[in-house]
């Protein structure tokens, strides 16, 4: 799934694989550096576990974290990321055409600040970013692009870094090399890369041994400050920490909404009653996390491991949930309304009070048996079913329609019946301590045996009816949970 930024533009993660090669190198770099384990040297980067074990189980992960892992190895990230399509590579080299990337009748204007260039002096190489109009994801190898830009420049330029926002390069070279590139640039002799336009250009100033962008750079330096540094109420929106470790991480009342936290391990973070709306967290890990009271309308939370999490009182509606593990987590009162929950593990969880209405799931959804039931009620017509001593404690059934359903011996303590239709349903000998009856179409209803209290919401005039029928008012009930029958 595309993740949105602020202004809701879709964004695509470039990711690359390490080698086998690469892995090797990487192993070897770990012993020597006297790492005790890929879980101690995630910590220590704050990097999440599971970036870390994609990372050395040749799968891909997003360019930055591939860099930070490199870059704590004292690797060469350029040499251990894996090159794909080496024989095109090599086809390339020998063919590429020069005219490719030039048109004269094209002018660029550049303003006065991007002829200025910034010479390192301990390693006489400069860098330039390029920016190319054009989709990201459109471009199966970026190493075809340096090999272009090689070719009407010189040997010693090297795309170190590619970024999203259209198509960003960083390029470093000589000097004599840069400046051949921009002369050519500003002359409109290169107004297109591999058949990508040519927007802009900026000289910077960092040196060669920067291996990290400024934006990385900033990436990394904040979340050790929000690790190390904790504060309420932060404005991180559509800020990027995917792939970090934030675990036990104080984010409460903050504003994480539009924020790309996939892939990021959460476990044990305190999230409470922060916006986290439209922000991405897909494959992340929130076990045991605090969420209570969190707006998580439109969230991403695919695949999302959320087992134990405290999610009390949260807004998930419309929220994206599929495959993600819920199992034990407190869902009570959570509104899942329209919420995708196929593929996700809900064994064991806590859906008291909690509206499913609209939710989707499917065969591979594992919901436990009395909140299935209760999902089917809620999306579908109830009429004339057997309901018979069945668990519905706590649910939420506004609005439903139980006309003519048989809700004998049912229990219902604190389900909220709001509105609900229970038109000539027989709730005899049904529990219905504590529920919430505004607006509930109780007419014809059979309650004989039936037991009430604390229903604060049903009218004076309405008790004494259910009274005339049988009903039972006691707020303080004989106990009858050896009598509850398991759906």
């Amino acid at each position: 799934m595309t993740d949105l930024n602020l202004n809701g533009r879709k964004k695509q993660k470039i990711t690359y694989t390490a080698s086998n090669e690469g892995i090797e190198e990487a192993e070897r770099a770990l012993k020597r550096l006297g790492f005790e384990s890929k879980s101690n040297f995630a910590k220590s980067q704050l990097i999440s576990r599971t970036t870390v074990t994609k990372f050395f189980n040749h799968q891909p992960i997003q360019l930055d974290s591939f860099k930070r892992i490199c870059d704590a190895l004292t690797l060469e990230w350029g040499e251990i990321a894996e090159l794909r399509e080496k024989k095109q590579l090599e086809s390339f080299e020998k063919t590429a055409c020069s005219g490719s990337m030039i048109n004269k009748e094209v002018e660029v204007e550049m303003t006065s600040r991007r002829q200025v260039t910034v010479i390192d002096k301990k390693s006489e190489t400069i860098k330039v970013q390029i920016t190319l109009e054009g989709d990201i994801n459109s471009v199966s190898n970026f190493k075809i692009l340096e090999l272009i830009l090689r070719e009407h420049s010189g040997d010693t330029i090297k795309v170190i870094d590619i970024q999203e926002g259209s198509i960003k390069l960083t390029i470093e070279g000589s000097q004599q090399d840069i400046e051949r590139l921009v002369e050519r640039i500003q002359s409109g002799e290169i107004t297109e890369v591999n058949g990508f336009p040519v927007t802009n250009f900026q000289i910077l100033g960092e040196s060669s041994g920067d291996r990290l962008s400024n934006e990385a750079v900033d990436k990394w330096s904040l979340v050790q400050e929000i690790v190390t540094q904790p504060i309420q109420e932060r404005d991180l929106r559509g800020i990027d920490l995917s792939d970090a470790d934030l675990s036990g991480a104080d984010l409460s009342y903050a504003d994480l909404s539009y924020a790309d936290l996939s892939g990021a391990d959460l476990s044990g973070a305190d999230l409470t009653f922060t916006d986290l709306k439209a922000s991405r967290l897909s494959s992340a890990n929130l076990n045991g996390t605090d969420l209570s009271g969190a707006n998580l309308i439109f969230i991403d939370l695919s695949g999302a491991d959320l087992s134990y999490a405290d999610l009390s009182y949260a807004e998930l509606n419309n929220a994206f949930l599929s495959g993600a593990n819920l199992s034990s987590a407190d869902l009570s009162a959570v509104d899942l309304s329209y919420a995708d929950l196929n593929d996700a593990d809900l064994s064991d969880a806590d859906l008291s009070a909690a509206n499913l209405k609209g939710t989707k799931i499917n065969n591979k959804t594992k919901l436990d048996n009395k909140w299935f039931l209760v999902w089917t009620i809620v999306n579908f017509d109830a009429v004339f079913q057997n309901l018979r001593n069945v668990d519905l404690r706590s649910a939420d059934l506004r609005n439903t329609n139980l006309s003519n359903v048989d809700l004998s011996g049912a229990f219902l303590e604190n389900a909220d019946l709001s509105g609900a239709n229970l038109s000539d349903a027989d709730l005899s000998n049904a529990n219905l301590i504590g529920a919430k009856m505004s607006g509930t179409n109780l007419s014809r209803v059979k309650v004989k045996g039936a037991i009430f209290g604390d229903n604060i919401d049903l009218p004076k005039d309405m008790e004494c009816d259910l009274e005339n029928g049988g009903a039972i008012f006691n707020d303080s009930p004989g106990d009858r949970s050896g009598a509850l029958a398991r759906y």
